[in-house]
């Protein structure tokens, strides 16, 4: 039986073939995004080796329930897409024997979970040694001590046939944290000379279907962090589901008309980040709450935002407390808002108070924005990235506290002026010119944010976060996304 295996298999997992007979190599670590051939190439490759060697393969998932329909199905597969199915024996029978025999040799396939990693310290066959280890959905592993306990098993002893040699097969979605076991192991510049790691998306797959395809592009076009993460396999975040109670689902109109326990909030927007007005029903019985309405946009007017929910004033809606004036102001015009109150601990008693819920039941197509936002949200991690117990707010736009400030009554550090109000040097974007203004609630947004800084050609150092937005001459920008050359905008209108 002849079979090419160029012709078999992607041109861009040919790497990894070749790596697979490179005795010198231990590891075969394959990771990357959804449908990119990983773990077809994996399953092709160990149908080959038994058909070649005379050496039995096991293959592991971290649960023994999944193997059946997903590592066996995937190797008879192979089998069968290599043309070579009458050389080989497998039961049918939906609860019979797993194992996958070469029927000329007797070299096999064999399936086990590791539930518990201990009872796979004493694997052992009868005829042949076990020499392909394939490890799939690796991330389902917690440490990596679990696959190190197994692997230490097989490598015991030396093979008694010298033409045979170990091979450890990986293939995984990365976690989505950075700083998991598995992606410091392999996405690494200290990878180990025995391990050869290989990463692929649906990019590298030219069988995926159009409809794979339309779905993969709706995503990035609307959530580029799971689009990277999800389809091109790329650690994104802390990888810690802060809120395990999410259901995203419809919310039907005859739902809403029984909704009688109606809670309202706004967070005011500041240049490049939106106001926020939320309306949310709490189901007090059942420990339930529902998002209802949301309005969402940048660069809002309290007048705007007043016609926007009129058919809302009969509900107090609580406001960020940082601005009195806006809230008075939303109450001239007939609103009813009041001041949040805020002190030590709320920020965190928020979370438990969300995290403690039933559910959080959220409509996509009612409120995408705060869909967007709870299915983005993510810890904050420590300088390990370990994460903390506090979640990520990446719209906290802060200088650091030796930033100074110019008020009318001299230069200050922003840390002298915390729990103070007056008056600051600033500039008015519509009339384009240098003015006074009020500045109040001044304070100390976090202890241990990563702080940048901007180096301006005067040899003036700005600190600051990165979603801090800075007004350059063609408009505000997050301080991330400066460039070397952009002009920023001084208090005196110069540049």
């Amino acid at each position: 039986m002849d079979i090419k295996i160029s012709d078999k298999i992607l041109p861009h997992f040919h790497d990894l073939w070749k790596a697979a007979d490179d005795e010198s190599i231990l590891h075969v670590v394959a990771n990357g995004g959804r449908n990119s051939s990983k773990s077809t190439t994996i399953a092709i490759r160990l149908v080959f080796n038994r058909m070649i060697y005379k050496s039995h393969a096991l293959v592991i998932r971290k649960v023994d329930k999944t193997l059946r329909k997903s590592c066996r199905n995937q190797l008879i597969w192979a089998i069968k897409y290599l043309g070579c199915e009458e050389y080989w024996h497998w039961s049918a029978a939906p609860n019979g024997d797993m194992a996958l025999v070469y029927k000329p040799t007797g070299a096999s396939i064999y399936f086990e979970g590791a539930n518990n990693p201990d009872n796979l310290k004493s694997w052992k066959t009868e005829d042949f040694e076990t020499t392909n280890i394939w490890y799939e959905e690796v991330a389902d592993f917690k440490t990596e001590e679990e696959i190190s306990v197994i692997n230490n098993s097989i490598l015991r002893a030396e093979l008694l046939d010298k033409e045979l040699s170990y091979k450890f097969f990986y293939s995984y979605n990365p976690p989505k944290r950075k700083q998991s076991w598995l992606n410091k192991k392999f996405d690494s510049v200290t990878v180990p000379a025995n391990t050869f790691v290989h990463h692929s998306n649906y990019l590298n797959n030219k069988y995926c279907s159009k409809e794979f395809i339309e779905e993969a592009e709706h995503i990035k076009a609307t959530n580029q962090q799971r689009y990277k993460w999800e389809y091109l396999g790329e650690p994104t975040g802390s990888g810690v589901v802060p809120f395990n109670n999410l259901v995203f689902r419809t919310i039907t109109d005859s739902e809403i008309s029984t909704f009688d326990n109606i809670r309202q909030g706004n967070d005011w927007g500041y240049a490049v980040d939106p106001n926020a007005f939320v309306r949310w029903h709490y189901d007090k019985t059942r420990n339930i709450i529902y998002a209802m309405n949301e309005v969402y946009e940048v660069k809002l007017s309290n007048r705007s935002l007043a016609d926007k929910i009129s058919m809302f004033v009969d509900i107090k809606t609580v406001a960020d407390s940082a601005e009195p004036k806006s809230i008075a102001e939303m109450n001239s015009y007939g609103c009813n808002f009041i001041p949040s109150i805020k002190g030590p601990g709320s920020v965190e008693y928020g979370e438990k108070w969300l995290d403690d819920l039933e559910a959080i039941v959220i409509d996509p197509n009612r409120t995408p924005n705060i869909a967007r936002e709870f299915e983005n949200i993510d810890y904050q991690v420590d300088k390990d990235g370990n994460p903390l117990s506090r979640l990520e707010d990446k719209d906290n736009h802060c200088l650091s506290g030796d930033t100074i400030v110019n008020t009318d009554n001299g230069d200050f550090k922003i840390r002298d002026l915390v729990g103070k109000s007056g008056r600051v040097h600033s500039y008015d974007t519509k009339r384009k010119t240098h003015v006074i203004s009020n500045y109040y609630n001044v304070r100390m947004t976090s202890k241990k944010a990563k702080v940048y800084e901007i180096e301006m050609s005067d040899g003036r150092v700005i600190q600051a976060t990165d979603y801090h937005p800075v007004l350059t001459k063609k408009g505000w920008k997050l301080l991330k996304d400066l460039n070397k050359g952009d002009k920023v905008i001084d208090v005196s209108s110069s540049v």
